[in-house]
């Protein structure tokens, strides 16, 4: 499922290809560890996992697992939390443990849009309490807000006085990656959010909705941002 805030996928198993998304990520492994691996080759495992955006990696569990991905403008503390470290990391002690067994409380039942929306909104709160997140920039913060539509054009959201060049660099400081690629980030989630909606509306139409010159360019930017083409991430869901 896909909101504004967030995205959950509840799988009977996973194994992405190595991907960076613009999104903090909260894995969380059922019956076995997560695995994410880095580009260049390096390893964290564990139960309840995290990465940060932007971060290039690869997820595999070979059993259920629920993945979430947080949106860093609309739960900044979330991404701030995610950012304390360089990599992905494991979440351990007492907030590890709650996360694991929130999630096994809910095994029954995890194919549910609103169990899926009920644990990704408590996991949100649980994970704020633990960093602080900084405001991005006013200006910054215009341009975002236009980008929440995929077909605007955010030069319209420009302030006066401010040149192409300074807004670039105050987006990619507060947001973490250029202007262009955020705007393909959220075609992405619009052509996504369509395919997972409305099942009758097909991949091509999705793409097209969304801004994407054909359906190659919707699939080469879904495996390149989530690891996966749109048809994968149709699969292995787990259903109730």
């Amino acid at each position: 499922m896909i909101t504004d805030a967030f995205a959950s996928r509840a799988s009977t198993s996973t194994a992405s290809t190595l991907h960076a998304q613009h999104g903090a990520l909260l894995a969380v492994g059922l019956d076995s560890d997560v695995t994410v691996t880095g580009p260049g080759g390096a390893r964290v495992r564990a139960r309840v996992l995290v990465v940060p955006p932007d971060v290039a990696h690869a997820v595999a569990c070979p059993g259920p697992s629920l993945g979430i991905l947080y949106d860093p403008e609309v739960v900044p503390h979330v991404a701030a939390y995610a950012r304390r470290r360089a990599g992905a990391f494991a979440v351990e002690g007492r907030l590890g443990a709650r996360l694991g067994e929130a999630l096994l409380a809910h095994r029954a039942s995890l194919g549910r849009a609103d169990v899926l929306d009920g644990l990704a909104r408590e996991a949100a709160a649980w994970l704020a309490r633990e960093a602080e997140a900084r405001a991005p920039d006013g200006r910054v913060a215009r341009v975002l807000e236009a980008l929440r539509d995929p077909t605007a054009d955010p030069r319209l959201a420009v302030p006066p006085r401010v040149s192409p060049a300074h807004l670039r660099a105050l987006f990619a400081r507060d947001v973490g990656l250029p202007i262009r690629t955020f705007r393909l980030w959220r075609r992405l989630l619009t052509a996504l959010s369509a395919l997972s909606a409305l099942a009758r509306v097909d991949a091509t139409s999705a793409a097209h909705a969304a801004g994407f010159a054909d359906l190659a360019h919707f699939s080469r930017t879904c495996r390149r941002m989530l690891g996966y083409s749109p048809t994968d991430l149709r699969s292995r869901l787990l259903r109730t």
